[in-house]
């Protein structure tokens, strides 16, 4: 394999990103592990409530995470240039379309929630629990939004560590409050889901005070203030459009079909709903890496890229990350076997949803090593290269034409098990890769559009 790049500083580098993003990662994982345990104790019904009510999150998560991504194709880019000036433009764009966008999510949660609830399950009693969890996360959105953002953007200019301070302090606030306010400890009332709501509501102001104190004292290096939001920013506002309007939308249609996925779940059977939800608490506690390192990577290929570094050069890195994220998909896959037995069993749920949930798995660790070379196809080398179209089309065409109508079909209508239609809702991941395999080898995704642009006030 003569296309494994040597030079140990890519690999210090990729590693010296991954990690935090890793780490950050299993912090937000463990808050979910934690409302998932503890509202497994209160029931199945608000375990589903719960898992279906953050489907409206996921979708809000996504987005987010598409306009960061398109940021931080540029600031990955600028920063390969040393250009500081534009990576704040950048950031100011992001951040503006990161509000709009989470109240707009927050105005559906708190004034529709049933509404919402309803898309996703016909049981009367999640519609209920669902809702009343809406109701109160929903004020949330815009503070979660905002951090998200821009402790994402930050990792262009290799700033993680602030990440993890953020998500821990989260971590220790949201499991403390939730046991609080979940079993009414320490005096307080027993408020079940609502309870996990509002710890998490709390939880996400936390963070955003933190990113704020952090911003305003101690950010030496990018020195983005508030009084940045209101620079002037229309000479950049079409280059973000054009690279970036692909990855918002690739995340917004990739996030409402994988919603879909979830509406067709959930109305196969509540022990289907339920036994996903371990699954997928199960699945995320060994994602964290492999999303780590296709965060990392967009990184790295986007500063080569930006540095005007030699195309095979770029082409190698490109070629060993996605060796590197095959090992990683096979070590993923065992341990979500290795995990399933002692997870499901702290679940107080019925054996019918605990047996689901243990063949579940498996079709999750079937699934685990496609997802793993995709992520670093798509989120890593296509976008970090700049190439944000083929991204897009890779990310959703096969999810929209192959696997939400199979799923539907053999769920819905024929009546397979749900393992077997879990793997059919999962079926893009294959042929994502078989596509993308090609467009690599080609080298056309290597485009430098971190371009100044002239005539901007300074």
């Amino acid at each position: 394999m003569s296309f494994i790049v040597k030079d140990k500083n890519f690999y210090k580098v990729l590693f010296s990103i991954t990690l935090p993003i890793a780490a950050q990662n299993f912090i937000t994982f463990t808050v979910s592990l934690a409302d998932s345990l503890m509202l497994g104790k209160v029931g199945e019904v608000a375990l589903s409530g719960a898992n279906l009510a953050n489907q409206l999150f996921f979708i809000l998560m996504i987005v987010t995470f598409g306009v960061t991504s398109a940021a931080m194709v540029f600031a990955s880019q600028y920063w390969g240039k040393n250009d500081i000036f534009s990576i704040k433009r950048i950031i100011t764009i992001m951040l503006r379309l990161a509000v709009v966008i989470s109240i707009v999510a927050s105005a559906m949660a708190i004034c529709i929630p049933e509404t919402v609830m309803s898309w996703y399950s016909d049981d009367p009693e999640v519609i209920s629990a669902g809702a009343s969890y809406l109701r109160i996360i929903g004020w949330a959105y815009p503070f979660y939004s905002i951090t998200n953002a821009m402790a994402s953007v930050l990792r262009s200019a290799h700033i993680v560590k602030i990440s993890i301070i953020i998500y821990l302090s989260s971590l220790v606030v949201n499991v403390f409050l939730n046991w609080v306010l979940i079993f009414g400890n320490l005096g307080a009332p027993e408020l079940g889901i609502r309870g996990a709501a509002i710890a998490t509501a709390i939880a996400r102001c936390v963070e955003f005070i933190i990113l704020l104190v952090y911003l305003v004292f101690f950010e030496k290096t990018i020195h983005y203030h508030i009084s940045d939001l209101f620079v002037p920013v229309k000479n950049y506002i079409g280059p973000f459009l054009k690279t970036g309007a692909p990855v918002v939308l690739n995340e917004a249609v990739w996030s409402i079909g994988t919603s879909v996925l979830s509406m067709i779940i959930g109305h196969i059977s509540r022990e289907f709903v339920a036994a996903n939800s371990i699954a997928n608490i199960i699945w995320q506690c060994v994602w964290v890496v492999v999303s780590g390192m296709g965060n990392a990577t967009s990184v790295v290929i986007g500063n080569a890229v930006g540095k005007g570094e030699d195309k095979n050069l770029i082409l190698n890195k490109a070629k060993t990350i996605v060796l590197l994220s095959a090992v990683m998909g096979i070590i993923s896959a065992a341990l979500l076997i290795v995990l399933r037995g002692p997870v499901i069993n702290f679940y107080e749920v019925s054996d019918t949803t605990k047996a689901l949930a243990y063949d579940l798995i498996v079709s999750y660790a079937l699934i685990i090593v496609f997802q793993s070379m995709s992520m670093q196809y798509v989120v890593g080398i296509f976008r970090g290269g700049g190439d944000t179209k083929t991204a897009m089309l890779v990310d959703v065409l096969f999810l929209w034409t192959v696997a939400i109508p199979l799923g539907a079909f053999t769920g819905l209508v024929l009546g397979w098990a749900p393992p077997f239609v879990y793997i059919m809702l999962r079926s893009d991941e294959l042929l994502k890769n078989i596509f993308s395999f090609f467009h690599l080898k080609s080298g056309k995704w290597i485009h430098d559009i971190a371009v100044h642009p002239t005539g901007e006030n300074l």
